[in-house]
């Protein structure tokens, strides 16, 4: 019997995730980031930038730097930070 295929969840990436377990760091080029306003309370504020927040990312095990751009960032729990980059290029063309 065949197994149920899920027709409402498509994966919508443009390029293959693999696993990568080393170490990453990212220098920020923007020495400031401004934005919009978008809510404010006594412990925190929420705002929208608008334009690229440019990085350039360091792999361990690889020379050079990498240029992208910070593209989310988000809380996961425990004091620890999801960022994600988009490359200006693709990988196997920054390894030049």
């Amino acid at each position: 019997m065949a197994e149920p295929t899920d027709t409402t969840t498509t994966d919508q990436r443009r390029a293959l995730r693999t696993p990568f377990d080393a170490s990453v760091a990212i220098d920020l080029d923007a020495a400031r980031i401004e934005g919009s306003g978008e809510n404010l309370s006594a412990v925190g504020v929420f705002f929208t930038a608008v334009g690229p927040i440019p990085v350039t990312v360091h792999l361990a095990g690889r020379a050079g730097g990498i240029r992208g751009e910070l593209v989310r960032c988000e809380s996961m729990g425990d004091g620890r930070l999801g960022l994600a980059v988009r490359f200006l290029e693709p990988l196997a063309a920054a390894a030049s």
